[in-house]
């Protein structure tokens, strides 16, 4: 079984992911060992970059639809994302970081719970994108694709989930033989890749969709909408500029090649970077590369370790450049989950 998962990013750029690769035997009595999950390396989707800033109105409602559309299947898993009611330091100390939520299937809570530790505003969930994501997931695993592209002449097809497709992240999880596959699987794997990610903490924005869904088989799909609602007009006065991630002094950092990232405002412009260096707080140099290159034309740079980082273990980076003509130089640390 493969896990699949990109971003749809519509009007800016595409990519998709593979995030988990489970093997799946045949059906047993006995309980299965549980998938085991990666983050292994993205794969990318040509998609249209913007021409102009985008900009749109308020949001509205936070709550997800109790049913889907009709004619529609009920969705297997949509009651479990219902919503529910450091930056400029080297180190937070514990108590100034954020918990994580509880259920980490309250899907409002987690991406909220991501972007308070890269000092971003909360989102709220929109219920029309949720619904239009729920309906995109459905086309994914229903047809076995990922895809950024419905096909109008498909029986899953429907223009409101071409709204996501075009508009929105997606992910994918492969069938399995009993369920497995949770909402929360899809918010970790597009944190695991960059393109993914940053729109995911973009500060300006107010609103996402979300939507989940489990076919017959226990595949699974889920999609994102993160440019409906994108108002980067809100860009320029924003006062918190550049978003870190990890956060300074982060305990739950996955022990993986997880890429470090630090990133401006879309339309504005690229850095230049002078140096980077990634080490343990012992000291210990850690090889890895750096880039300002950054998937779907995003205005940062990219910091990825060559190898896994090791588990609980403490991390310092350091990036220097300039952007915009003005010098900045950023050293924070972080540490990985035992």
């Amino acid at each position: 079984m493969q896990c699949k998962c990109g971003h749809l990013i519509g009007l800016m750029a595409v990519c998709a992911l593979v995030t988990a690769a489970v093997h799946a035997g045949p059906a047993r009595a006995q309980q299965p060992d549980p998938p085991t999950q990666s983050l292994p390396q993205p794969a990318y989707l040509p998609a249209p970059v913007p021409q102009t800033p985008h900009s749109t109105g308020d949001p509205s409602s936070s709550a997800l639809p109790d049913v889907p559309p009709d004619g529609s299947p009920a969705p297997a898993t949509v009651a479990a994302v219902s919503p529910r009611a450091f930056f400029p330091t080297v180190v937070r100390s514990p108590a100034s970081l954020p918990n994580p939520p509880a259920d980490k299937n309250d899907i409002r809570a987690y991406i909220n719970y991501f972007r308070a530790l890269a000092g971003a505003p909360a989102i709220s969930l929109d219920a029309t994108l949720n619904n239009n994501c729920w309906l995109h997931a459905r086309y994914m695993a229903e047809n076995n694709v990922l895809t950024h592209q419905e096909d109008p002449n498909n029986p899953w097809y429907t223009p409101q989930g071409q709204v996501c497709a075009g508009n929105g992240n997606a992910w994918m999880g492969g069938a399995f033989y009993q369920p497995y596959w949770q909402p929360y699987h899809a918010i970790e794997g597009w944190m695991g890749s960059v393109g993914h990610r940053l729109w995911m903490l973009y500060p300006t924005t107010p609103v996402f969709g979300f939507g989940f869904y489990t076919a017959a088989n226990n595949r699974a799909a889920a999609g994102l909408d993160v440019l409906s609602r994108f108002n980067s007009t809100a860009d320029a006065s924003y006062p918190n500029w550049p978003v870190r991630y990890p956060a300074s002094g982060q305990t739950d950092v996955p022990a993986a090649q997880y890429p470090i990232t630090v990133f401006w405002r879309y339309w504005g412009p690229s850095p230049t970077l002078t140096s980077a260096s990634l080490r343990t707080a012992e000291g210990a140099a850690v090889a890895h590369t750096a880039t300002t290159s950054l998937d779907a034309g995003h205005k940062g740079v990219k910091v990825t370790p060559s190898v896994a980082l090791a588990r609980n273990t403490a991390y310092v980076v350091s990036i220097s450049g300039a952007y915009n003509g003005a010098p900045f130089s950023y050293t924070w640390s972080f540490r990985t989950s035992p």
